[in-house]
């Protein structure tokens, strides 16, 4: 069955952009850059040890052309089925982006032990170059909330039998089943350049994740030292040069993908995935990007349909770059508990004002989500039925005014957060350049007393706790209409990165201080640190904790992260830290709000 035959309705998935062709012939079952001012591979050691725990290991013999380098991954997981992913590596000098391969097939199987004794789904998809040799199978035919492990088999050609490393997957709860809990990782912000991937690592060894969540920015499109970290590139890019085409996108992404500890992150569970503006260039809008030369770069919407095609053949997740111009907004459901609405913020949006107009900022036909997609997603909260409604949000949506601060300081602010340094109180490419709209979404929900509303947040490189609130000249009095929680980047830079000084450092602080007491529904705020967020809900809460590095442990390969902070909501209420037996010693200085 390919994928235009699932039965989408049932499945209980929504895709705004056709389904990938799963190629099946015999299945069993179914400006930041501007903003925030190959190189060696992370070393295997520590993230590749996750994947054998799990028993991955890939059949080529030693010294033998490996077919599946770029790893295993699923994504998109329903009742029913996921979707999974690998790429083929026909000859060795077949390099992404190149349009060589020869054409393989390569046989999937599904098991529930990692053994593989007993196959309960299998197919065939076949490589083409014409997708740069990557496969997409879409599975149905799977049990509700079961976890399965699952892998590729070469059945043609010079390296048949050659099995790729195992993954691990899981299905979502039936609908309207009872659900006591979903446990997730939230990611944002990866920048090969500045940094090892460590918080890809961590979330790789953990053993209680339903899935991951990854909110945009997973690669950057800069040219290599272009934009890195305090410390230089930790590591170049590949293509050198900033990337325009398709074949340029593709060979980022294949980069990208040779990290063992990315590999291991997508091999521990599914991935649910929206793009930010960096998978194409930086500040995208609909109509082009800060950092889109027509004259010199080309056509813009030829650069975003390569990019888009790019992005769809080498990440799991349901859809196709050319249907109703390439959107990726959907929408995922977790039994009777969740509801998770994933937004495309680019392919609409008007374009960001700039300092010089930004009188017109609060125009009311200013869009970031574009009417067909503000009209679905207020569809979908007003008629949602669980307990939780989730959103990922790839730019920040709770209302940030800029304190005074000294000049450095808030120079630093500025590039990360894309405020001008005169005080205006708009970030033009997030929610607050997009006044209007914002409001309209918060109206909604406080008249129509949406109170489990949740938003899941990137792009900032910096970690948040918010309230988002009804009216933020009155908050608290006001009340709030839902929440927001922010992870910081993976290894993209943050303040202490662009000053040059060590974590932890005074001006950050003043600044986590300054910008907390002007705005009170911030509850906590940290600058410097670069992790991930785990997020646990259950029918009573939302709870965050904050995985955190120390000393700038982005440029050490392997270095472990720690529990920062946590905080908690609960329906109806705002969000609020909780002590879940943080020793306060390992991080004495962020601040965050009770």
């Amino acid at each position: 069955m390919t994928n235009s035959e699932l039965p989408h309705a049932s499945a209980r998935v929504e895709s705004h952009a056709s389904e990938e062709s799963a190629n099946s012939t015999e299945p069993n079952i179914v400006s930041r850059r501007r903003a925030l001012q190959a190189g060696a591979t992370l070393t295997a050691a520590g993230a590749v040890a996750s994947v054998a725990a799990q028993g991955g290991v890939a059949a080529a013999a030693p010294g033998q052309h490996k077919v599946f380098q770029h790893g295993v991954a699923s994504g998109d997981p329903l009742p029913n089925g996921v979707l999974l992913w690998t790429r083929v590596t026909s000859r060795p000098n077949d390099y992404a982006g190149r349009g060589r391969g020869v054409k393989t097939q390569v046989k999937w199987e599904i098991s529930p032990n990692k053994d593989f004794k007993a196959i309960v789904a299998s197919g065939t998809v076949t490589a083409t170059p014409d997708r740069d040799m990557t496969v997409k199978p879409d599975v149905n035919g799977l049990q509700p909330a079961t976890s399965y492990y699952y892998r590729f088999r070469v059945i043609d050609g010079a390296y048949k039998g050659q099995v790729s490393p195992i993954g691990r997957t899981r299905t979502a709860p039936a609908a309207g089943s009872d659900v006591s809990e979903l446990r997730f990782a939230l990611f944002s912000c990866s920048n090969w350049e500045a940094g090892h991937f460590n918080a890809y690592r961590d979330m790789s060894m953990r053993q209680d994740l339903d899935f991951a969540l990854h909110v945009g920015d997973y690669i950057y499109e800069y040219k290599r030292g272009e934009y890195n970290g305090k410390r230089g590139a930790v590591r170049g890019h590949l293509p050198k040069n900033e990337i325009v085409t398709l074949q340029d996108y593709r060979e980022r992404y294949a980069q990208y993908h040779t990290d063992p500890a990315l590999q291991a992150a997508h091999a521990n569970c599914p991935w649910i995935v929206t793009w930010d503006d960096h998978e194409v260039a930086n500040d995208t809008w609909a109509g082009g990007a800060e950092n889109h030369t027509p004259g010199r770069e080309g056509n813009f919407q030829k650069r975003r349909d390569a990019a888009i095609q790019a992005y769809l053949e080498w990440l799991p997740i349901r859809a196709t770059p050319f249907s109703q111009g390439g959107h990726i907004y959907r929408n995922l459901s977790f039994g009777n508990l969740v509801e998770l609405n994933m937004l495309d913020l680019r392919t609409y949006r008007n374009k960001q004002m700039s300092f010089l107009k930004a009188k017109g900022i609060d125009k009311k036909n200013r869009t970031m989500l574009g009417s067909e997609q503000f009209k679905w997603l207020a569809g979908k909260l007003t008629t949602s039925q669980a307990k939780w409604n989730l959103i990922g949000n790839s730019v920040m949506i709770s209302p940030v005014l800029i304190p005074p601060l000294d000049p450095k300081t808030t120079a630093a602010v500025t590039q990360l957060l894309g405020l001008p340094e005169q005080g205006m109180p708009y970030n033009f490419d997030q929610w607050d350049g997009y006044a209007a709209e914002r409001r309209r979404l918060i109206k909604l929900l406080h008249d129509r007393k949406i109170n489990n509303t949740v938003w899941l947040t990137g792009d900032i490189h910096s970690s948040w706790a918010n309230d988002i609130p009804v009216e933020p000249g009155t908050y608290p009095r006001s009340g709030v209409a839902g929440v927001e929680i922010v992870c910081t980047s993976v290894t993209s830079s943050n303040i202490d990165d662009i000053l040059k000084l060590p974590e932890d450092n005074a001006l950050s602080h003043t600044a986590e201080f300054a910008f907390q007491n002007m705005n009170k529904h911030i509850k906590y705020l940290d600058y410097d640190s670069h992790g991930y967020t785990v997020v646990r809900v259950t029918p009573e809460f939302v709870h965050a904790d904050w995985m955190h590095m120390r000393n700038d442990g982005i440029f050490r390969r392997n270095a472990p992260l720690f529990r920062a902070k946590s905080a908690r909501t609960y329906r109806g209420k705002g969000i609020r830290l909780h002590n879940t037996g943080i020793n306060p010693a390992t991080h004495a200085g962020r601040s965050g709000v009770q």
